[in-house]
Formats: structure tokens, sequence, C-alpha cells
């Protein structure tokens, strides 16, 4: 019987269980990304098991494939478990790389990153901008004319997508081998392992800029934030608050697609959809003097003492790699932040197409359809429509999966009868025998091991308000972290997740903030628990429990 080992630990970052068309966008996306830049480095796949592909729906939930990484992608490139969150004695031992690849491999990479490159300094800009202006159109005026809809169904406009996701590949996988190399040969360079003003850190940066301009609005404004006041009625009252709202709208207007929770689902509340959380976030950064850049400068100094101390040539390679990965993440960055950008639009698209095609159903009945056929509804301009009956069906079925305990993150799945089972046994242990010590994965070592007081949550919002109560060190416990969390790091000591990999978000934002970071723990959100006084060693990846709940 045909089993792949699945993982949700990367993809359960931006997506929960999803209706169709974001399910079925979403794993074409994950497959092109992966097999289109194995294949190119490949050249020859005839040694490749064409069963297998990198990602599947499992019950709504998009999984990676680990078969696919460990018995095709690594013919071409060593796979490193470890790097999307799985115990590598799991997995059994990977195909070797094949050896006559090892000769080309460097000349094909050269090509693929020259075209790489390309993209990303002139293609990706415009690309951004123009989908940008279209999203904005779009929100600004939901009933916008179906003659301004329609053409973003052409060909020309979902390329975009495909070829963002050809080189997001390309630098995804470049940027796992490379901190897989790292870690084994000069793990003391970890902390310089990030990006630099990366689509994702910038939001965290503004956050702390918007910060320095409530701060300048006087006491006043000031102590609605801390407050926790989020009413925006309450702010446009106050004179002394406009510049405030001047620089709220200015931030919007720039990363109100991004989304609050799951941000690759077409249907995701977006930061413009809850401004509330931005002003939570302002109020937090309001104590903190420091910009995030200063933070992680000091984070970074030993690692740059170690650089110092290498030899000359070995010191010039290092600090080549490392200036060439802060370009490969910042690339990275852009192009999830483009991804959220078109599903934010095409999630637009759906509800407005829902209400003037099916003006009877209280939700956006698109978003039952998959991408293929909501792609061929746009283009035939409301022809071809799935019957109704099938929508209904498979409303129901998200509604009775919604109502069901989650999957597992990790689980062995039958693509032919579509059964799962878990990796992991699911028992949970007494709390008389709760562990006093947890091990995860080094995902970024900060200056030194830091204590701090849990807080243990998976809503952005609350740990935003949250933060506002508690004083002095704070170590975030929780499931994952996205984008929505960014604005808040710069708050926080130190982040514990139960997912993720050496390449998943708080992994790459906690570099970028200079916060210790241990990712991959299983069960963490359930052993600790708020007020608990922690001990995070990012270094060697254990969260220790010191003290007992306050």
């Amino acid at each position: 019987m045909t089993e792949w080992l699945l993982s949700g630990h990367n993809t359960q970052e931006s997506l929960a269980l999803a209706r169709p068309l974001t399910a079925t966008a979403v794993e074409a996306n994950l497959n092109i990304a992966v097999s289109w830049t194995i294949e190119r480095l490949a050249g020859d796949t005839a040694d490749f098991d064409p069963t297998l592909f990198p990602s599947a729906v499992v019950q709504g939930w998009v999984y990676i494939n680990i078969d696919y990484a460990s018995r095709n992608m690594a013919r071409v490139l060593p796979f490193d478990a470890a790097s999307v969150g799985v115990p590598s004695e799991l997995v059994p031992s990977p195909e070797p790389v094949v050896k006559r690849r090892l000769l080309r491999l460097p000349f094909r990479y050269r090509e693929l990153y020259k075209w790489t490159k390309a993209f990303y300094q002139e293609q990706l800009p415009a690309q951004t901008e123009d989908t940008l202006r279209r999203y904005w159109a779009l929100h600004d005026d939901p009933d916008l004319p179906l003659a301004e809809v329609w053409p973003l169904f052409e060909p020309d406009f979902v390329e975009r997508l495909i070829v963002d996701a050809q080189a997001h590949g390309v630098v995804s996988i470049t940027v796992a081998v490379l901190d897989a190399i790292l870690r084994e040969r000069a793990p003391q360079l970890l902390n310089l392992f990030a990006g630099q003003a990366t689509a994702t850190s910038l939001i965290g940066q503004r956050i702390w800029e918007l910060s320095r301009v409530a701060a300048a609005c006087g006491e006043e404004v000031a102590s609605l934030l801390t407050s926790g006041v989020t009413d925006l009625a309450a702010y446009e009252a106050l004179p002394a608050a406009a510049p405030l709202l001047e620089g709220l709208r200015r931030f919007l207007r720039d990363y109100g697609h991004r989304g609050f929770r799951y941000e690759l689902d077409f249907g995701a509340e977006r930061f413009v959809d809850r401004p509330e959380q931005v002003l939570v976030a302002v109020a937090g950064q309001l104590q903190e003097g420091r910009p995030p850049e200063v933070r992680a400068q000091e984070m970074q100094a030993a690692s740059r003492e170690a650089l110092q101390r290498m030899n000359p040539v070995a010191r010039a390679l290092w600090r080549r790699v490392l200036d060439w990965a802060q370009q490969l993440i910042a690339w990275r960055e852009a192009s999830k932040s483009y991804t959220s950008l078109h599903h934010a639009l095409y999630g637009a698209v759906a509800r407005r197409l829902s209400r003037e095609f099916y003006p009877q159903e209280t939700e956006p009945l698109l978003m039952f359809y998959t991408f293929e056929e909501f792609l061929a509804f746009g283009r035939s301009q409301g022809e071809a429509r799935v019957a109704l009956e099938t929508l209904e069906r498979r409303r129901a079925e998200f509604v009775l999966r919604d109502g069901q305990p989650t999957p597992p993150e990790l689980l062995r799945y039958n693509p032919e009868t579509q059964h799962w089972r878990p990796v992991l046994s699911e028992d949970v242990a007494s709390e008389e025998a709760a562990p006093r010590q947890f091990q995860g994965i080094a995902a970024c070592g900060g200056a030194a091991p830091v204590e701090g007081i849990a807080l243990v949550t998976n809503d952005p919002v609350e740990a935003g308000r949250r933060l506002l109560e508690i004083e002095g060190p704070v170590i975030l416990v929780t499931r994952l972290t996205d984008p929505a969390w960014s604005s808040l790091f710069g708050r926080l000591s130190a982040v514990v997740t139960e997912l993720g990999g050496l390449i998943s978000h708080a992994t790459i934002v906690a570099r970028e903030n200079g916060l210790p970071a241990v990712v991959g723990v299983p069960e963490i959100t359930h052993w600790i628990r708020n007020g608990q006084r922690l001990r995070v060693d990012g270094t060697r990846g254990v969260v220790e429990i010191l003290s007992s709940t306050t």
C-alpha cells in the first residue's frame, strides 16, 4: 500500500482548513514552486518517481510531501528534514544525489539564478505595483463594474502568480540549502543568516516608526493607545491624533493586503479589515526605545566577532555567502507578500462575482469552486458554472470538517484511498507527568539565552492586547507565527512555536529582530501556562520551565 509522509509544519503557518478555491490554488502553486525548480536543476528526470508530488490536500488542509523531497528532490540536492520541521528518524534514508548531476549542477543553477535575479529586480516590482492598484480599486469599490473584473482572469495576469511561484521555489530551496551548510560548518554565524528590510520585517519597522509618531502626538493620544482603545472614532475626535491616523492610512495602503492569520487563504481577514490591531501593535511599541534593527545588531555582535576571528580567506567566503543569503531571504519575503496580495485580490473578486451571480447565497459560493473552475468561470464571464449540487456538497464537507479535530501536523496518507493516519502518538501525558524541559529546533540564538514570562496564545490580536498588560521580558509561546505577528516581535524577548522549520516565518523574523527562537516543539502550547517563567536557549533549541504560574 502506497503511503506518503506529509508535513504541515510550514504550510500551516499561512493556511488552515481551506475551501476548495484556496486549497487547490495553494497546492498548484507549491507543486510548481518545488517541481519546476528541481526538474530544471536535474535536467533528466527519468529516475524520478512520477507518482509523487511536492504537496497534497488532506481534508482541506495543505501538506508538504516529504516522500517527494526524500526520493525525488534528494537526487538533485541533499535533503535536510529539519528544514521542514520533520524529525530525521521518521524519514527513510534519502536517495543519494546522482553524481553525474553534481558536475552540471553549478551550470544549471547559474542559469536558473540569472532568471530568478532578473525576475526580482525587473519584473516583480512593476508586477506588485500594478496588482496593488487593482486590489485597491476593488477594495475601494466592492461593486466594481464587471468590465474591470474580467481582465483579472486573462492568462497574462494569472501567469504572474505562476512565475512568482517559480522564483519563490528557487530562492526557498537555495535558502534551505545554505542554512543547512551554515548550520553544519559555521553554526556560530547563524545569527547573521537573516534578511534586511524584507517585505515582512518592514511591517515591524513601520509599526515602530508609527509608535514614534504616536508618542509625538502627546499624552492624550498615548493614553488612549496604552489603555487599549482601538475605536478609530476616538482618535478621529482628537486633532492631535491626525499624524497618527495619516501614518496608519499610509501603512494600510502599503500593507493592508497582508493577512491577520492564514494569509494565503483567499477569504482571510486582512490588515485593512481590522486596523485596530495595528493600533494595538503601535501601543505595544511605545515603551520600546530602540528600533528593531538595533536589537538585531546587538544580537549579531557575537557572530560578527566570530566572523572577524576567522582567517581572511574563510572570512571573505562566509561574508559573501551571508550577503547573498540576505538578498535571497529578502526576495523570498517579497514573493510571499506578492502571493498574499494576489490571493487577497482574487478573494475580493470571488466575493464580488458571488454577489453578482449567486445573490441568494449568504457566503461567497465561488469559494467552493476549484481554482481551475474559478478561472474558467471568469474567462467565460460567468457562463462556465459548477452545478449547484456540487457546490452544496463541497460546502457541507467544509462545514463538517470545520467541526472535526484538526489532522496532525505529521501524517501518513494514502493518495489512492485518501485515508490518513497519525505518525506520532496523539496520547497526551497527564498533567502530573508534565515535562520541565523541551527540545525543539534551534532557530536563532540571539545574544544569549533569556528568561521571561510566558504569553501563551494563538491569536495575534489577543497577544497584542495582553502585551500592554505585562511588564518585563515576555516569551511568546504559540502554535505558529505569520505576518500578523511581525509587528509584535519588537516587544518580545523570545519566541517558541509548535510548528515551523529552519526557514519558517518565526525563524526568519526572530533573526531580523535579534530574538532567541526555538521552533518545532511538539505540544508546547499544551504544557506551558500563561505567567510561567521560562528560559529559552535558541542556540541549543531548549525551553525550560523555571517556575509555576505567577
